[in-house]
């Protein structure tokens, strides 16, 4: 984007060409001002720029060889349209920037800021400071630009001043030839007698008003026109009726006081007494102002190189061979250690402070330096006056003066942090190859000249390639690319090279002797001193077992969301089967409870199919809900010691009842205690499928037989039928998840999951599930568990004491209960209707939605509250949250009563505060239960 003309362009352009700044010529002492710029900042490139009417051109440069630019790109045409400091921390991120041409090209500027320098108000350009790299400035940054931007305003203005100056003297010299001063002549008494016309012209007063006036009263005043103490003034020099010359008076005129210069000789009359003087008058007043800028600015200048890290100075070698130095600043003691005015006295005292091993090569560069006019520029050892060694840098310019000696203004900074950086960095280098070679990286590097590709030692030991290589033509590198890979790994190298933009991916590579590998390769473009793109470099690297361990967490990754999405998918299906299997199972056992109305024995026989049918297909999703939990990733047991003789004698007595009704008798290994690390729900899990699949499957009236072995530190609880057996396919078979081998056919209930749960199981505690099986002799199925130590025996604690019923108390009368059950599925809602009648003593009112359940709860706070986890406004949390949030009803009893069996919510609904979780379909002897325990009816 161009910037806009400054609002007073016409004035500010009149100002910059009365600084008559040529930019053919060097500034020496704007050279050292730039540079120190640059230094201080830590910038490679630093300019005092100035913008003409169509132009931006640098009276002074540090780190740029570059001419004049159009004003439409100059950065510096933006940074003048606002006072101070103008900072682009990132031009590509800048829009105003981003495209423009000393962006994109050379000498591609990412950071700029820069210091308006402002004349007479008025700004004129910049001192700026350019990076190639993206970055900002701190404070103390900010801070030297602004100081050094002041001091090179005072250098234009003491050289505009001091060019002033000159000419003024110019035209008195022309005056005092051209009689441009004026005269006068005084009587004895000292009283102008008379003054040449141009009195009138240069004090503004009339002439003849002056005439016959004394001037004696005239103060006097020194070279730089201050009025020197005495009360007499000028009377002091006419009373000695000598010859005077340049006597400086102060003169009142209508132009305001005059600093005027006075010379005269006396006149005699004819007997020789004193007659008055005759003379010439010249106003000094405005020479003598520009000296006093000049100086103050040359003070200034002084003050601020005091603040800077290094030392001004200006350096003389006269053609007799003798050198002094004209000016030094301040600095130099903190650089050195010594006085500036004792430096400019004696230069060897500087001299002797360099070291001696540097001291030929330092003055080897200044003798070239005088010989060609180059600048010089040299680095050395300087060892300060309280013994610190220290680098310097030295920088100047020469000039050729009249005389034919040699005249340098340069800078001299301490580059000491920057030698300890350079060496830090060499050594970095160093310690980047190791790492680069032991890491496997290589350099690869492409120049469009010739169209090759050279690759180090390292970047042909990945390519598989012979080292060294002359190198190799593009076309036979991308050649060794796969093919599904080569078009996109050209076409990056390919745009890398048109627009710069960096190139990075991971391509096959056929080596020579067949291997395929992976490599990483990241390029960018290279450019020539013109700023054109002339080739591209990079890295190569063998990243083929980190590829194959990525596509395998990628394949890792899909597999779990697969296994998540058939989770939430299992989860929905049971959840939406148990809801209408709630409703069939609970009025089935409703209707098989119901004494006063009592089902006739066909009816009831039909009724105990259903309820079978039900309990089978609730018994299938739950196992499916097992399955899926197990193979989850969230998925844990407790593992620690579990009696095992304990274990088996629950599982056994769970399968009992089966084992009964088919006259089979369970035969256990004599009574021990047995431990095994596991999980105990777990492992009474599994022995209950073990137990039941034996029962089931085996022959009526055949004994199921357990036993326990101890082997290689494993403990084995093994149980044997005397079914049919099973052959090798069946055995393969066996684990196959819904397989039961073609059990269908013999009616006998089951999902064909409760070995694939068993197993899991058992994988999930660190054991196994065996089969060992010979058709017509039966069947062995066994846990195998690591064996382990019972736990240490818990400290014994007190008996709880029980309260004692108060002698001759009458029993309490207990108050009808009040339920509210907060559901919205009508079924469900009359199934519990119907068991709450079983109990007259309890009263259930029925909420459909959330906010029913909460205003009901809230206007009389019942002893319980059912509540449904899926509701039309709410869920079950969200409703239990708003509960516990009322004072009134933060220590209700709630209770879930849900079709989502998933243990991930259950434990949920537990931590969120509900005092219990109840599955659908609804055991309804079971709940009736729990419910005379939580109402405090009795059993």
């Amino acid at each position: 984007m161009t910037a806009p003309l400054h609002p007073r362009e016409s004035e500010r352009l009149a100002v910059l060409r009365a600084l008559a700044l040529d930019d053919s010529l060097p500034e020496a002492g704007l050279d050292a001002l730039v540079a120190c710029a640059a230094r201080l900042t830590g910038a490679p490139v630093a300019l005092l720029s100035l913008i003409d009417e169509d132009r931006q051109w640098a009276c002074a440069a540090h780190g740029y060889t570059g001419g004049p630019l159009p004003r439409e790109h100059a950065f510096c045409a933006h940074a003048i349209l606002q006072d101070g400091l103008f900072e682009v921390t990132d031009t590509h991120l800048d829009p105003r920037f981003v495209d423009n041409p000393l962006v994109t090209g050379a000498p591609h500027v990412r950071f700029y800021a820069g210091q308006s320098l402002l004349v007479d108000g008025l700004p004129m350009g910049t001192l700026c400071v350019i990076d190639q790299a993206p970055r900002a400035l701190d404070a103390a940054d900010r801070d030297t630009l602004a100081q050094l931007g002041r001091a090179a305003v005072e250098l234009l203005q003491s050289r505009r001043r001091l060019r002033e100056a000159g000419r003024q003297r110019e035209r008195l010299l022309d005056f005092a030839r051209a009689a441009g001063d004026w005269m006068w002549e005084s009587d004895a008494g000292h009283r102008l007698v008379w003054a040449s016309d141009a009195f009138e012209a240069i004090t503004g007063g009339p002439t003849a008003a002056r005439i016959g006036q004394s001037i004696t009263a005239l103060p006097l005043l020194d070279e730089r026109g201050v009025p020197l103490p005495g009360p007499r003034g000028f009377a002091e020099v006419l009373d000695r009726h000598e010859a005077f010359s340049r006597v400086l008076v102060a003169l009142d005129t209508p132009r305001g006081t005059l600093a005027v210069s006075r010379s005269a000789v006396p006149v005699l009359d004819e007997a020789g007494r004193f007659a008055g003087y005759r003379g010439t008058a010249r106003d000094l007043t405005a020479m003598l102002a520009a000296e006093a800028e000049a100086r103050r600015g040359e003070t200034m200048l002084r003050q601020l190189a005091a603040q800077v890290p290094g030392t001004f100075f200006s350096y003389r070698s006269r053609p007799d061979g003798g050198a002094a130095y004209e000016f030094v600043s301040e600095g130099i003691t903190r650089l050195a250690g010594l006085d500036a005015a004792a430096m400019q006295r004696d230069a060897a005292a500087y001299w002797q402070l360099v070291h001696p091993e540097d001291l030929p090569r330092l003055f080897a560069d200044i003798q070239a330096s005088a010989a060609t006019l180059q600048p010089a520029e040299s680095a050395y050892r300087l060892r300060h006056t309280d013994g610190r060694l220290r680098w310097v840098e030295c920088r100047a310019v020469p000039t050729r003066p009249p005389d034919g000696g040699t005249l340098w203004h340069g800078f001299i900074a301490d580059i000491t942090e920057r030698k300890a950086t350079e060496a830090a960095l060499r050594e970095h280098e160093q310690r980047w190859q190791l790492a680069a070679n032991a890491a496997g990286i290589g350099i690869a590097q492409l120049t469009l000249a010739d169209g090759l590709v050279h690759l180090d030692e390292r970047a042909c030991a990945n390519h598989g390639l012979p080292f060294p290589q002359r190198g190799i033509r593009l076309a036979d590198w991308a050649a060794q690319i796969d093919p599904a890979d080569r078009d996109a790994a050209l076409s990056g190298v390919r745009r890398t090279i048109a627009d710069g933009t960096p190139f990075e991916g991971r391509y096959r590579v056929h080596r020579p002797d067949g291997v395929v590998r992976w490599l990483e390769f990241v390029v960018r473009a290279t450019y020539d001193a013109d700023g054109h793109a002339d080739g591209a470099i990079g890295t190569c690297r063998d990243v083929h077992e980190l590829q194959i361990a990525s596509e395998l967490a990628r394949a890792k990754v899909e597999a779990e969301s697969a296994s998540r999405a058939k989770t939430e998918l299992l989860s929905r299906v049971s959840h939406e089967l148990r809801t209408p299997l709630n409703a069939i199972l609970g009025f089935a056992q409703l209707m098989a409870l119901d004494a006063t109305q009592p089902l006739a024995g066909e009816q009831q026989r039909r009724l105990a199919s259903v309820q079978r049918g039900g309990r089978h297909l609730l018994d299938l999703i739950n196992d499916v809900l097992d399955l899926t939990r197990i193979e989850s990733a969230e998925f844990s047991l407790d593992l620690q010691p579990v009696d095992l003789s304990a274990a088996l004698r629950g599982s056994v007595a769970l399968v009992q009842p089966l084992a009964d009704v088919r006259g089979i008798t369970l035969a256990l290994p004599p009574a021990g205690r047995h431990w095994g690390r596991g999980d105990a729900r777990a492992v009474e899990q599994i022995l209950m499928n073990l137990l039941s699949n034996a029962i089931k499957y085996g022959p009526a009236r055949a004994p199921v037989t357990v036993s326990v072995e101890h082997r290689d530190g494993e403990i084995a609880l093994r149980v044997s039928d005397r079914g049919a057996g099973l052959d090798e396919d069946d055995l393969a078979r066996l684990f196959q998840p819904f397989e039961r081998l073609h059990t269908e056919s013999r009616r006998i209930e089951g999902s064909g999951l409760g070995l694939v749960i068993a197993r899991e199981l058992a994988h999930a505690m660190g054991g196994r599930i065996g089969a060992d099986s010979t058709p017509g002799e039966g069947s062995v199925f066994s846990l195998h568990l690591l064996a382990c130590d019972p736990p240490a025996p818990a400290e014994p604690g007190p008996e709880p004491a029980l309260p004692a019923p108060a002698a001759g108390a009458a029993p309490a009368v207990r108050p009808q209960r009040r339920v509210i059950y907060v559901e919205d599925e009508p079924l469900n809602q009359v199934l519990v209707e119907e068991l709450f009648r079983a109990r007259p003593q309890w009263r259930l009112e029925i909420a459909a939605d959330g906010r029913s359940g909460l205003a009901m709860a809230a206007d009389a706070p019942p002893d319980l509250m059912l509540i449904d986890m899926n509701l039309p406004d709410t869920n079950g949390l969200a409703l239990l949250q708003r509960l516990r949030a009322e004072p009134a009803l933060r220590g209700l009893r709630c209770v879930a009563l849900s079709a989502d069996a998933m243990s991930e919510q259950i434990a949920a609904a537990r931590a969120a505060g509900f005092d219990d979780y109840w599955t659908k379909p609804i055991d309804v002897p079971r709940m009736l239960r729990a419910l005379d325990t939580l109402l405090g009816a009795p059993a």
